[in-house]
This record gives structure tokens, C-alpha cells and sequence, in this order.
């Protein structure tokens, strides 16, 4: 027998035990929102094997996600426009015979696409909020449906689908991303920087709130304030840090750049205080913050998600929240052990705070 089956029963029973298990998890949402789900998908994987589970994902981080062949064994971009891409992508996942759909977004669009799979076994959650009559004519009939009050963590949300599956999350499925030692990073490769040897911060437009939301309380760090900010974490807690930006350039990063940092030809800025240094670098790749980040001793960030990569290595996690939705973040960071919640205030106050709760 080809493929190392001895007989055709064999063959039959093996794929009798492949189909029953055979997954696909949608989860159609920002990068942050993946990460998420990726301990439920590392449990599905650990426990069915990593043939049987397949992820759809949104077009936009379907690129950054391919590259993680350890997270799946097949991955399709849900397409933002176009009936026929949607059509195509119908066919390609009525092909493979699911047994059942698992679907962590909640979104109308990904239970719709389930129903076309011809596929008995549907399990998702759906905002409470959001069930009509549109829910009850289209979605009423799937297998399972967990509705979402928005009350609980996600933590609890997504406990329920397991439970109801006789399945249990272990400690290690939440180490979501696998380890790249920061020597990986060519900036860093000839530099005094090692793991659990540095601070990162990273500083985005949610600092700032006119790029942001403009009701939460606005940061706003002054540059020659920030300045001795960095050079007093460095005296007292004798590290080096490590500076990332966004994507969106800021005009703070280029005036602080400006006025106290030096240009190294590997592509970084620094700035030395005693035998250690605080570098910078400009618009960082997803790659390199995910490698930053789970290298780093303590993580300074306004939540998103660097905040739950902090939380999958146990990294001291300083988070920037606003006040008002400090509910809405406790159902995202419910996991995370080494979490430090502060709130947005001015920087004068806000920089203390952040010192006082570094390792």
C-alpha cells in the first residue's frame, strides 16, 4: 500500500480519525485580535495535530501570518472586496471537507461564509447586541452559538466553546509566537544587547491623542522631558533601551531624533548614557517588534499588540490604558500575569508612574 497504510481498512480508519478532527478557525480582525486566538488555535493544533487545523484570515495581516507555518497546516485570506474571490474561496474550503468551523470573530461575514461549507458542526460567538431577526433567519440554525454580552473576558468567551468541545487549554498553548533571539535583528547583531537585558517602548500615534481618540487624556511627551526620562531609567535601572515607532510618522520621534540622538550606518539612532545606550528605530517592521518585544525585560506600550506578545513570554508589561474602557481591556489582558496597568494622564505624571513599576 502506498503512503505506509498496510490495508485498505487501515487507510479507511485513518481517514475515518482525519476527517472527525479536521478544523477550520475563521478569525477575520487586526493582527491584535489573532494573537487572541492564537492559544486556542495552538490548543486545536496540539490536540488534533497540525494537518487537521487550517485558519482563514483578513487580507491585510494574511502576508505577516503566512510566514508562521507552525501556527497551521493551511491559510486563506478572507478578501475584502469582490463576490467572486468570495465564491473562489467557498470552493477551495468545500474541497477540504471540514468537520467542523470554529469561528472567533463573531462577524456576520464569516458565519455567512460557513454556511456555504456544507458543514453540520458550526461553533461561534455573536455579539448580544446584534441578535434580530436578521440572526435568527440566518444564523439561528448553526450548531452552537456563544453569545458575546460583552460582560466577560474573552478569556471566559472562548473557555465555553472548549468546554462544550471537552477540550482543555494547557499553560503552553499561550506562548503564541515561537522564540527569535534578538541577534536576529541585523541592527543589533554586533551590539551590547541580550535577552532580558533591555527595556522596549514603543510609541505610536496613541500617544498623541489628536492622532487617536481625541476624548482619551492626551500624553503628548516634550521632547528635552522625555530625554531625561530615558536617561533617568537608564541610571536607575542600569539598562539599555530599545525605542520602536509605528508605522505613521511622528513628528516627536523626528525632533527628538533631531536634537539628541547620533545616526549609526546600520540604519539606528542612539544615544549613550554611561556604559549603556537607548537606541531608536524608525517605522519598525511587525517582524522585528514581535522580536523586540519577546527579548525585552519590560515592555512599555499604550495597549494593543505588543501587549499580548508580552503577555505570552511572561515580560513585565507596563500598558498605557484610558480609564473609561479600562473594562474593555481587562477582557483582552485578563491572561497575562506580569501586567501593569496605568492610565493616561500627562506625561510629567504618567513618566513617574512607569519608572515605579519597571523590574
Amino acid at each position: 500500500m502506498k503512503e505506509g497504510f498496510d490495508s485498505p481498512r487501515d487507510r479507511q480508519l485513518f481517514d475515518y480519525i482525519y476527517l472527525k478532527l479536521k478544523t477550520l478557525i475563521i478569525r477575520t480582525d487586526k493582527l491584535g485580535d489573532f494573537y487572541q486566538t492564537i492559544p486556542y488555535i495552538n490548543c486545536f493544533k496540539r490536540l488534533y495535530g497540525k494537518k487537521n487545523v487550517d485558519i482563514i484570515v483578513k487580507k491585510h495581516i494574511y502576508s505577516h501570518i503566512k510566514k508562521k507555518k507552525y501556527l497551521y497546516n493551511k491559510i486563506y485570506s478572507f478578501p475584502k472586496n469582490g463576490i467572486l474571490k468570495k465564491i473562489f474561496l467557498i470552493l477551495q474550503l468545500r474541497k477540504q471537507k471540514y468537520k467542523q468551523v470554529i469561528i472567533f470573530d463573531g462577524k456576520d461575514r464569516s458565519i455567512i461564509l460557513s454556511k456555504f461549507l456544507n458543514i453540520k458542526e458550526i461553533y461561534h460567538t455573536y455579539p448580544i447586541s446584534k441578535k434580530s431577526f436578521f440572526f435568527k433567519l440566518f444564523f439561528s440554525r448553526s450548531h452552537k452559538t456563544f453569545f458575546d454580552n460583552q460582560s466577560v473576558t474573552l478569556k471566559i468567551l472562548y473557555k465555553k466553546i472548549l468546554d462544550f468541545l471537552k477540550i482543555k487549554i494547557i499553560k503552553e498553548d499561550y506562548r503564541i509566537l515561537q522564540f527569535k533571539n534578538i541577534k536576529k535583528i541585523i541592527f543589533f547583531k554586533n551590539e551590547n544587547i541580550f535577552r532580558n537585558k533591555f527595556l522596549h517602548i514603543h510609541i505610536d500615534e496613541k500617544w498623541f491623542s489628536k492622532m487617536y481618540i481625541r476624548k482619551f487624556l492626551d500624553i503628548s511627551p516634550n521632547i528635552n522631558k522625555f530625554y531625561f526620562f530615558l536617561k533617568k531609567i537608564v541610571n536607575k535601572k542600569q539598562t539599555n533601551i530599545v525605542i520602536t515607532t509605528g508605522t505613521i510618522e511622528l513628528k516627536f520621534i523626528q525632533n527628538i531624533i533631531d536634537k539628541y540622538f547620533f545616526y549609526n550606518k546600520k540604519g539606528f539612532f542612539y544615544f549613550k548614557v554611561g556604559k549603556h545606550k537607548v537606541y531608536l528605530l524608525k517605522k519598525t517592521s511587525i517582524e522585528e517588534l514581535e522580536t523586540i518585544t519577546m527579548n525585552a525585560k519590560n515592555v512599555i506600550t499604550c495597549h494593543g499588540p505588543l501587549s499580548l506578545i508580552s503577555g505570552s513570554f511572561n515580560i513585565n508589561l507596563i500598558d498605557v490604558i484610558n480609564k473609561s474602557r479600562e473594562k474593555w481591556y481587562f477582557r483582552h489582558t485578563s491572561h497575562i500575569r506580569k501586567y501593569n496597568k496605568i492610565y493616561r494622564e500627562n506625561f510629567n505624571k504618567l513618566s513617574k508612574k512607569i519608572i515605579q513599576k519597571i523590574k
